[in-house]
């Protein structure tokens, strides 16, 4: 197996494997392609950290973004709890020279040590909900402490966490490890839709970092920074969290492209993108987010 070579960036360039899929990101790799999702968030690391640094990736799905850091010079943890994924990011490994060895863990993150059910769906695999009926499968899950004590480390310099919906549960679970000073770079996707599964929201998380410190930053499809807006109408958004300012940074929208991007989101054919609009407008009215 030779795998798909990729650049993510100039003077970057790797192998992924990938399973024949008609996923977005799959299609885009079977054809030379980097993930054009992937590109803004790769940006986005080498600008906040340069290698060699720590890079952890919770959510590796097929490894896109926590190899192509490897490729970069990364020292790079992939965390993923799909056995089937886990195996297509061991195969892309093999096809690589990396100048640090990637350990690949095979478990989900969460707010405890044990097991949960794991709904596997491609890009869409997530810690099942209360009362869910999807299909499931058992996986080991551990707390961000547990799971850096594994591959021993003390803290990455950067997370990544695209874990659909477990995020307000991983930080949660990590209570304790921030209390004692951590404050590694966060990249993290928020999705009002898996979120609100388990009761969080985009705000919810923000508020939690904001608590122990850290500024916000949106980030652009192109890597860029912008400042956020307390109220967000998109149901997805990357954000970066960062202890320290950042620089350059775009100006926070004007209420015109915010009020059009609302429209936007109301007009979508997606019932959940709907209904996270009317959820954020209540989050921030009756919560506050520095």
């Amino acid at each position: 197996m030779k795998g798909h070579l990729v650049l993510p960036a100039p003077g970057v360039e790797l192998r992924l494997c990938v399973p024949d899929s008609t996923e977005p990101n799959v299609l885009a790799i079977r054809g030379g392609e980097y993930p054009v999702p992937l590109r803004g968030l790769f940006a986005v690391l080498r600008k906040a950290i340069p290698p060699p640094a720590k890079v952890l990736d919770l959510g590796g799905y097929l490894g896109g973004f926590g190899l192509a850091a490897a490729a970069a010079g990364y020292e790079v943890v992939i965390v993923e709890a799909n056995p089937d994924n886990a195996n297509w990011i061991r195969e892309s490994v093999s096809l690589n020279r990396f100048a640090h060895s990637v350990t690949i863990v095979e478990t989900a993150v969460g707010a405890t040590d044990g097991w949960a059910n794991f709904h596997a769906e491609g890009p869409y695999g997530h810690i099942e909900r209360e009362g869910g009926d999807s299909v499931t499968r058992r996986v080991r899950q551990m707390t961000l402490p547990t799971l850096l004590h594994q591959v021993s480390w003390q803290s990455p310099d950067f997370i990544k966490m695209d874990i659909e919906g477990s995020e307000g549960a991983v930080l949660r679970g990590a209570a304790s490890w921030f209390a004692e000073g951590h404050r590694p770079m966060l990249l993290y996707e928020a999705n009002g839709h898996t979120l609100s599964w388990f009761g969080d929201s985009p705000l919810v998380l923000r508020r939690i970092l904001t608590a122990i410190g850290y500024r916000h930053y949106e980030v652009e499809d192109d890597g860029r920074l912008r400042v956020p807006t307390r109220f967000e109408p998109r149901v997805v958004m990357d954000y970066l969290a960062s202890v320290r300012p950042l620089v350059p940074v775009l100006p926070r929208r004007s209420a015109w492209k915010l009020l059009r991007r609302t429209a936007a989101a109301l007009r979508r054919d997606s019932r959940p993108a709907r209904v996270h609009v009317w959820r954020a407008l209540r989050g921030v009215l009756t919560s506050h987010v520095a």
